[in-house]
């Protein structure tokens, strides 16, 4: 599963799901972004074992804690897997494991979950967070020798947190 390079981003409109419910967590594994924001910026980044996408997204007044509190409880419903539809390619996405959240913003959260696509398996890590009204979310797929363990690489979430103090 590719995450999209800053010109290719996907929308939500790219994104379906079979469980509405679940639609929160496939935007996110997706690259896209949860709910309905005022704007946003995409930018690639690398790490030693990943290809990283960050997405930073403004929204007006308390939607943004609403998109936090939505993807906190597509994570929790839709834990057991779900199918996805990206961009006409169809995804499994096996068990969503919540992960260690990294400190320093208002909301925050992280993810994993294994993605098969056309017989392939890659697995997709995700760390959103919230400083006010916007919200992070960075994703990130292996390179390289970089296995499941990888991570999304903290120097990434720590630098774009501290551009939100």
């Amino acid at each position: 599963m590719a995450v999209p390079a800053a010109g290719d981003a996907l929308g939500q409109r790219d994104v379906r799901v079979t469980e509405n419910t679940c639609a929160p967590v496939a935007y996110v594994l997706s690259g896209t972004v949860v709910g309905g924001l005022t704007s946003m910026v995409v930018r690639e980044a690398s790490g030693e074992d990943a290809a990283v996408t960050v997405v930073l997204a403004q929204y007006e007044g308390e939607r943004a804690q609403s998109a936090m509190d939505d993807l906190s409880t597509a994570v929790a419903e839709c834990a057991g897997g779900f199918t996805v539809t990206v961009d006409g390619d169809e995804r499994t996405v096996g068990k969503v494991a919540p992960e260690i959240a990294p400190p320093g913003a208002d909301q925050a959260m992280a993810l994993g979950a294994v993605v098969e696509s056309g017989g392939v398996k890659a697995p997709v890590k995700v760390v959103v967070f919230r400083k006010g009204a916007t919200v992070g979310y960075i994703s990130a797929v292996p390179t390289g020798k970089a296995g499941k363990d990888f991570a999304v690489p903290h120097a990434v979430v720590d630098a774009q947190l501290a551009k939100l103090q």
